[in-house]
């Protein structure tokens, strides 16, 4: 159900030769002052090198398709050298089974409760949360981040401290409208990027995010690891994400960066191919998507070579580098230092476990959010009905334990319950949800991401009343095919699959939305304004649902239904910023100037930079001042 289509860019250039050269002859003549380890330490006269903190994250990445962690023919000999010199954890976790909420997580020391970003696309970090790369800049190192997904856009709110946050995209392939757009870079693309930046920089200490796409849906390698790996592609971009992190260590060496060098490779989360019937991750919590490799090295920060073992989170991170670097820590962070098991002073923290939160379900689906609380072996995952397994015992998670063991079922959530608490006590009072594009959805939209854009309640995450999603596997399962068809060149043949989805979920509003827009496609689009009727009947805060049967209304020239409909999305939703934008554009077509300059207002206030908006404003301005 995440999906990406944007056309495989030709193989980037290599950073030139030259520039290399010329770089490290600055480098090698540039004279600093030494500093204390983890200070602003240049490169000093007796020829120490900069201090680098390097921090990797690959897109959807599962654990057990990587050579370290035992998959034969793994394609990732650099990570697993990375592995060998560094540390590796075996029981490393997510918080969250989506991008853009993990990554706030790797960057800010919390968890979800913490952070507030719960969802992809719909929600921003606020302001008041404190992250990495501040900290970093605070004590005089360059920032740089190079994404390679628009999920992470600088809208999230996860560009704050970095001097640089490229992410900028390749132009959209543009098809049907908003449905198929999508933007995104190749990692060595964007390896490339992240390098010239810092060869640009000369001797001055840095931080540096990079962030690889690969290996997300749908799996398109190039054309020798597509048939190294044929029949297997998603093992053959998890060896493009392995060269390209290659180029990126090899960049790092030209430039004299490995010598003062810490180094972070982790997956945001895994994927779940197939495996409790869903084929690519956003959903569930199972060990497919919530096991995550992660790799730790440098020996100039005293990290050993070693394998450690222990239940950690990725919102252990940044405190683990704050500590690694001698950062302020990071205020509200309720991951742990990893440090010392990683310089062998110490064992790992003392903790009752870790857990992960998935509310994709809830918002979008209007079915329970999921949580999911890992102690070692032991492992429940918090549902409307609760599943309890053991992971040694039971790794693929096939037989359920709680029905035989309510006991560990209950201290599992009495544990759980306090972590959650712990995460809310420093949960900042802003609302992490924010406005959004109809560009950025569409964008979303590719990746199979935010199907409805409803807004998130102030209901508890797992309801014990709703449906519960793993009775909804097989329908996942259906309903990923008929996305496929809908972005298709013949979008008619997902119609049959949507009727037939329509049996088990008649009124879900995510999946009555999906089949308007292919309803819209095939040219039925009366069809259609019935569906989305009943979208917005049956949940009448489906502000998307409102929104898409203004346009249609407003399609058919109905300019009264259709300002009603755009009207109840902006009531709904009033950070609907697109429902702004066509209410004010019908309004600046019927002359009604008053009312129009009203709604812009209110929407340039929610996006200044907006020029669409801009441009409409300019134009009633004009027009009212004659």
């Amino acid at each position: 159900m995440k999906r990406k289509t944007a056309p495989r860019a030709p193989r980037p250039g290599a950073v030139p030769a030259l520039a290399i050269l010329l770089a490290i002859l600055v480098v090698l003549g540039a004279a600093g002052c030494s500093g204390p380890r983890g200070g602003a330490a240049e490169k000093g006269p007796g020829g120490a090198a900069p201090p680098t903190v390097l921090l990797v994250t690959i897109d959807t990445l599962r654990a057990d398709r990587v050579g370290c962690y035992g998959r034969a023919d793994a394609g990732t000999p650099r990570l697993d050298a990375l592995a060998a010199a560094g540390a590796r954890f075996t029981a490393a976790q997510t918080t969250a089974p989506i991008t853009t909420p993990a990554h706030a997580s790797i960057l800010t020391g919390r968890t979800l409760p913490g952070h507030g970003v719960v969802e992809n696309g719909t929600f921003a970090l606020p302001e008041e949360v404190p992250t990495l790369p501040e900290a970093f800049k605070s004590r005089g190192f360059a920032t740089g981040a190079f994404v390679s997904s628009q999920v992470l856009a600088r809208a999230h709110g996860l560009a704050r401290g970095f001097d640089v946050y490229d992410d900028r995209m390749p132009p959209s392939d543009a098809r049907q409208g908003p449905i198929l757009r999508f933007a995104q870079r190749r990692g060595v693309d964007t390896v490339d990027s992240a390098l010239t930046w810092l060869i640009a920089l000369g001797p001055k200490p840095a931080f540096l995010w990079v962030h690889l796409f690969e290996p997300h849906a749908p799996y398109d390698p190039p054309p020798d690891l597509a048939a190294r790996y044929k029949g297997n592609l998603y093992q053959g971009e998890v060896a493009e994400a392995d060269r390209a992190l290659g180029r990126l260590l090899d960049g790092l060496a030209a430039e004299g960066r490995d010598r003062d060098l810490l180094v972070v490779v982790a997956a945001d989360h895994g994927e779940g191919l197939g495996e409790h019937d869903e084929a690519t991750h956003g959903i569930f919590l199972y060990q497919g998507v919530m096991h995550v490799p992660l790799v730790v090295a440098g020996a100039s920060r005293g990290i050993r070579p070693a394998v450690i073992d222990g239940t950690v989170s990725l919102a252990d991170l940044a405190p683990t580098l704050a500590e690694l670097v001698e950062l302020p820590p990071l205020a509200g962070a309720d991951g742990l230092s990893l440090a010392a098991a990683l310089t062998g002073k110490g064992p790992l923290p003392a903790r009752p476990g870790v857990f992960a939160e998935s509310h994709t379900p809830r918002i979008q689906y209007g079915w329970s959010g999921l949580r999911a609380f890992v102690n070692g072996p032991a492992k429940l995952i918090e549902a409307p009905r609760a599943e309890l397994f053991d992971l040694a015992e039971d790794p693929k998670e096939l037989r359920d334990l709680a029905a035989a063991r309510p006991a560990e079922v209950d201290a599992a959530r009495r544990s759980l319950a306090l972590l959650v608490q712990r995460a809310r006590d420093a949960a900042p009072e802003a609302s992490g949800e924010r406005a959004v594009s109809e560009e950025e959805m569409a964008q979303l939209r590719a990746l199979g991401y935010a199907a409805s854009a409803r807004r998130a309640d102030a209901g508890e995450l797992v309801e014990r009343e709703a449906v519960d999603p793993k009775d909804r596997g097989a329908f996942l399962k259906q309903y990923d095919a008929a996305l496929v068809a809908s972005q298709s060149s013949r979008p008619e043949t997902a119609l049959p699959l949507f009727e037939a989805l329509r049996a088990v979920e008649p009124d879900n509003p995510a999946f009555l939305e999906s089949y308007g827009r292919a309803l819209i496609l095939t040219g039925r689009t009366d069809e259609a304004i019935g569906v989305f009727r009943h979208a917005v009947q049956v949940d009448p805060g489906f502000a998307l649902g409102w929104h898409r049967l203004g346009q249609l209304l407003d399609s058919k020239r109905d300019r009264t239904g259709a300002e009603a409909a755009y009207r109840r999305a902006i009531a709904t939703d009033p950070l609907a910023i697109v429902s702004y934008k066509a209410l004010a554009s019908l309004l600046v077509e019927a002359g009604r100037d008053a009312d129009a300059l009203k709604v812009l207002t209110e929407a340039q206030a929610l996006d200044p930079g907006d020029k669409a908006i801009a441009n409409l404003l300019a134009q009633v301005r004009v027009r009212t001042a004659k």
